[in-house]
């Protein structure tokens, strides 16, 4: 048996910091990736596709995005399980409710445990719908295997039990379907398919139990950092193989650059060069560098000023300033602020002939400014 767990993808997001235009542009990148991921379960002769719940971002679907996903699904040649989630609960007016579904597609109706038996496969799927955006009980919680919805003459022999469902392992108290591990080994599930946390855990496994995050499949901000994918599962005389394969063309990534020990402008501009150029040689990197330590902002403001440079084989290139002005900078010497106070409070220690108490002096000036500017405190990684 071979699957291809997925979820999350949130299609028909808003992405209204893109504009309209950039905005439709990532709808159809969102489309682009499922039809990779129906591509992939082909290809790689997979039994089944199970979706952990979030396929659409909200209650409105696209036509475009309609139409995709009604007609991959009508050509599918295996069957595939759905679990609707907070984003794209099972509601009156919601696109579940409002479409006929090829006969390929087993959807999940009801906020009770519910099972799929796909007798040829010898398989057996659990889930559940979100009928509302919250679910604050744990729809296993009491759950027997045995399900009323199942055929009573069904035998549990040979068969592998699985569970697609979008839930909350994190929190008991959680809004999003608090599940426990418990709930899932006592059900005696084989293999839990599970969506919701986009950067989850890479493994969990509890006895003859395996519980995964299926994770995003296209990053769509910062907050999904690196390539997406999706999960390969083969479950075979009570083992079970997990194996991830990219399906994104996009990938979000952050890194930092300490700019204290340059002091020239050219220098600067190459160590930025440096640190992003490894980043541009995969088409479609959304960069963010953050340049953290201290500099003088007049040797910044040029560089700041047109980042292009840097940003030509990128996606797109963000540059944060995190800096603090140069300690011994006229600037703050002038400054008539509590930033100007603070420097000149520290100054006699700044230039001590004691290297630890300059040292100290400097660490101390660096998290002032920053608490004063409402900036992130700096680390001690941060400082030369």
């Amino acid at each position: 048996m071979r699957l291809l767990h997925t979820g999350d993808l949130h299609l028909d997001s808003a992405f209204c910091a893109y504009g309209q235009r950039g905005a439709e542009q990532q709808r159809e990148a969102g489309r682009d990736t499922l039809r990779r991921i129906f591509e992939c379960a082909e290809s790689e002769k997979c039994d089944m596709i199970l979706i952990a719940g979030d396929l659409f971002d909200g209650k409105y679907v696209t036509p475009e995005t309609e139409t995709l996903f009604l007609s991959l699904c009508a050509a599918s040649p295996f069957p595939i399980v759905i679990a609707t989630g907070n984003h794209d609960p099972y509601t009156e007016g919601s696109f579940w409710k409002s479409v006929t579904l090829p006969e390929q597609v087993y959807l999940f109706n009801s906020s009770e445990l519910q099972c799929f038996v796909f007798e040829e496969l010898k398989v057996k799927v659990y889930g559940y719908a979100f009928s509302s955006a919250v679910m604050t009980e744990s729809p296993l919680l009491g759950a027997q295997r045995n399900d009323e919805n199942e055929d009573e003459d069904q035998s549990e022999d040979g068969y592998l039990h699985l569970l697609c469902a979008h839930a909350d392992l994190s929190s008991p108290v959680s809004r999003y379907a608090p599940l426990t591990v418990g709930d899932i080994v006592g059900l005696g599930i084989d293999y839990a398919a599970l969506g919701h946390i986009h950067n989850p855990p890479s493994n969990l496994s509890y006895g003859s139990t395996e519980i995964r995050y299926c994770g995003f499949a296209e990053g769509r901000s910062f907050d999904e950092c690196g390539e997406g994918g999706v999960l390969l599962v083969t479950l075979a005389e009570g083992d079970v193989t997990v194996e991830r394969r990219v399906v994104s063309e996009t990938r979000y990534e952050q890194i930092e650059l300490d700019v204290s020990a340059y002091a020239e402008e050219s220098a600067l501009r190459a160590a930025i060069g440096r640190v992003v150029s490894p980043y541009a040689e995969r088409s479609g990197t959304h960069l963010r560098l953050t340049l953290v330590g201290t500099a003088d902002p007049d040797m910044l403001s040029p560089i700041l000023s047109d980042t292009s440079g840097f940003a030509q084989a990128l996606a797109s290139l963000q540059v944060q300033n995190l800096t603090i002005p140069c300690p011994d900078g006229a600037s703050l010497e002038r400054d008539i602020t509590l930033r100007g106070a603070l420097y000149r409070a520290l100054y006699v220690r700044l230039i001590d002939s004691d290297p630890e108490l300059r040292r100290t002096a400097l660490r101390a000036l660096q998290i002032g400014l920053a608490a004063i500017d409402g900036r992130r405190i700096p680390t001690e990684e941060d400082d030369v």
